[in-house]
């Protein structure tokens, strides 16, 4: 009997053990129940705000902690934010976490953890640079990225290596699919995606893979737009941020689609941003839209809505883009690669970039090749420019030189290989519809810098600005010009006389005695 009992206590000891064991392996390996996982930061209102994202397995406060290098107590600030409990998230964490950071300093480099109230719940340290107002801006573009792109590992890589960007875009369909697997698919794509998604703004716009029914709610909690309530609303799925002397438009195709409610909606913010975008150009001369759905494509699949005469997409925006003189768009959706020249109502305007007067449409979603592979065996009309023959996973950088100057490059991702490359030079930013005449900087480069410096002093007494000409500015380059052409006449009409008084003076000089 006493063994018995002796081998009853025995083996309820081992059971405890294997169990115990088995438990701390699970924690090991989650690092900690209360570790914050997946964390991913975004621009608020502006790029001196941040918000930062997380999720975690258990209910908890939302702080993070920061600073500028010195993280001794006096130097360190918190801000607290919000949690939300998601239970269709039901094979993943079910608490997401977010706090906005206000009023960053521009150009400085930023160390974050987040964590919480409970034991264990302290994050990695991470860091962060908000984007100065002057200078070169890098973007790194892509569409159609999803936890099979084979390339994933090499743009995390990519983005937190020597290229410094200012910010991600990923132009929807994320994941392939936010809520696939009850959410487990969307869990493993934060996590892969951490690295360079806790360190560089990530920015995202919905794709129709973000309205399916069992991603959409995913995609509303997961992620937060600039400015807007979160969770996001359905109703309300664009925005814009300015970054540098960029203004980016972030909208949803998928309004035209599969959310038809909101179309007057979309067109009536799209309608009052460009309008303001415009009055800026002056301190954002560069307007760029970025879309999941393309208005122009070559894809041999004829269903696809950028193909056809009457495409839903183009139909609503080209016109409202061209009058506005949205100098760029991006979109994902098909997995290749396009580019075409400036084009307006299927016609090629230039077949260069040399001051375009019309959008230049980029789609770039190679990234979802694993998942589908779309070839353009030929040009959809004149206006295509380039097409990729490459099946390669491609991503973008967008370097954004200065006022006049976009430098467009496209690499594999893995093996940086590149695949294309144009400039862009645009003087004369503004709406397309307007006439438009270069006058060069009397100045040249040493002006344009000097007027740069000046842009925010508006108590100089002697400006030269109104040298630059805003395509919008319409009178004032007609009121340059008619007073150039009165010189001239006048030089011409008093050409004897002023030559007179010049030999005048010269006689003069030489009859003076030694």
């Amino acid at each position: 009997m006493s063994s018995e009992i002796r081998f009853l206590c025995v083996a309820c000891i081992q059971a405890c053990t294997v169990f115990f064991l088995v438990i701390a392996d699970q924690t090991t390996q989650q690092g900690g129940l209360n570790v914050p996982k997946q964390v991913h930061i975004g621009f608020g209102k502006t790029t001196n705000d941040m918000i930062v994202m997380w999720s975690t397995v258990r209910n908890d406060s939302s702080v993070v902690e920061y600073h500028t290098g010195d993280n001794s107590l006096e130097s360190v600030s918190s801000a607290s934010g919000s949690t939300v409990y998601f239970p269709e998230n039901s094979n993943g964490l079910q608490y997401l976490h977010r706090v906005v950071l206000t009023n960053l300093r521009p150009g400085v480099k930023y160390f974050y953890n987040v964590r919480g109230e409970k034991r264990d719940s302290l994050s990695d340290q991470f860091s962060f640079t908000t984007p100065e107002s002057k200078g070169k801006q890098t973007f790194m573009i892509f569409g159609d990225m999803g936890t099979m792109t084979k390339s994933l590992p090499f743009i995390v890589y990519e983005a937190t290596g020597k290229t410094k960007y200012a910010s991600i875009f990923h132009l929807g369909d994320i994941a392939y699919d936010l809520g696939r697997e009850n959410g487990a698919v969307g869990d493993k794509f934060f996590s892969k995606v951490e690295r360079m998604a806790a360190r560089i703004p990530y920015m995202t716009i919905p794709g129709d893979h973000e309205m399916f029914q069992n991603s959409r709610n995913h995609y509303f909690h997961r992620l937060s737009n600039p400015g807007k309530d979160w969770p996001m609303q359905q109703e309300d799925l664009w925005y814009s941020v300015n970054i540098g002397k960029t203004h980016f438009i972030c909208i949803s195709t998928e309004v035209f689609f599969t959310n038809k409610q909101n179309i007057q909606k979309i067109m009536d913010w799209l309608v009052q941003d460009l309008e303001e975008a415009n009055t800026h150009r002056q301190k954002y001369p560069w307007i760029i839209v970025m879309a999941h759905r393309p208005l122009y494509c070559s894809t041999d699949d004829k269903n696809e809505d950028c193909t056809k005469a009457h495409s839903v997409v183009r139909t609503h925006l080209e016109d409202m883009f061209y009058f506005y003189g949205v100098d760029l768009v991006f979109s994902g959706h098909q997995h290749m690669y396009e580019r075409t020249w400036p084009v307006y109502k299927n016609r090629v305007l230039a077949y260069n970039y040399l001051d375009p007067r019309g959008t230049v449409h980029i789609v770039i979603g190679n990234m979802g090749n694993v998942y589908l592979t779309e070839k353009g065996s030929k040009p959809g009309g004149a206006w295509s420019s380039f097409i990729s023959p490459s099946e390669h996973e491609m991503y973008g950088r967008l370097h954004v030189h200065n006022n006049t100057h976009i430098y467009w490059e496209v690499l594999g991702a893995q093996d940086n290989d590149l695949y294309d490359s144009r400039w862009i030079i645009q003087r004369i930013h503004g709406p397309f519809n307007k006439s438009s005449i270069f006058i060069p900087d009397p100045l040249g480069a040493a002006g344009a810098a000097w007027r740069e410096q000046q842009e925010d002093d508006s108590n100089d007494i002697i400006s030269l600005r109104f040298f630059y000409m805003n395509g919008d500015d319409y009178s004032h380059r007609i009121t340059v010009l008619t007073f150039t052409v009165i010189i001239l006449l006048f030089g011409l009409c008093f050409k004897k006389k002023i030559l007179n008084v010049i030999r005048l003076c010269f006689v003069k000089q030489e009859s003076l005695p030694k």
